[in-house]
């Protein structure tokens, strides 16, 4: 019976063609999904959560160091344009906060991390999908300092803004 079906040459086209595009869909997710660390730096994002469906109201703006590891987390996007505008503002903006903010990139993740009063607290975004001006995650965990530890299954959004 398989024989008699791979003899006819339109089930061959057909599975060539299913084949193919197989090929294409899962090399554009393998991409999209390995290029964080190329779309970072310098960059500036807002960020919020999608839980269940309901994006939440609360925003946050995240300015990217070019070539360091530190960022400004802000919840004035005014302040965040401002670090991006020049290295020189980014390093008086960065000065200013209260808190020290780092950074990590691959290509699959983003790792934030605060560190306030010699304790250090971090974010880590895994399984990132970047595609034209945003990234996302579906879950990340968390490690806060005196505070515990755990893994939180909501999507985070990064959107680029200029």
């Amino acid at each position: 019976m398989i024989k008699q079906w791979l003899t006819n040459k339109y089930v061959r086209m057909g599975l060539a063609a299913l084949l193919v595009l197989a090929l294409g869909f899962g090399g554009f997710y393998y991409w999209a999904s390995h290029r964080l660390d190329k779309v970072v730096q310098g960059k500036t994002y807002q960020y919020s959560s999608v839980l269940d469906g309901t994006q939440n109201d609360k925003m946050m703006y995240v300015t990217f160091q070019i070539g360091g590891n530190r960022v400004v987390v802000t919840q004035s996007r005014e302040v965040a344009l401002k670090a991006a505008s020049s290295p020189e503002a980014f390093q008086k903006t960065y000065e200013e906060q209260a808190v020290e903010w780092q950074y990590n990139v691959t290509p699959t993740s983003l790792t934030l991390g605060k560190k306030e009063n010699d304790e250090l607290s971090q974010w880590q975004y895994n399984a990132v999908f970047a595609l034209g001006d945003q990234f996302t995650s579906n879950s990340f965990t968390y490690q806060i300092a005196r505070g515990g530890q755990g893994e939180v299954k909501q999507k985070m959004v990064f959107k680029e803004i200029q």
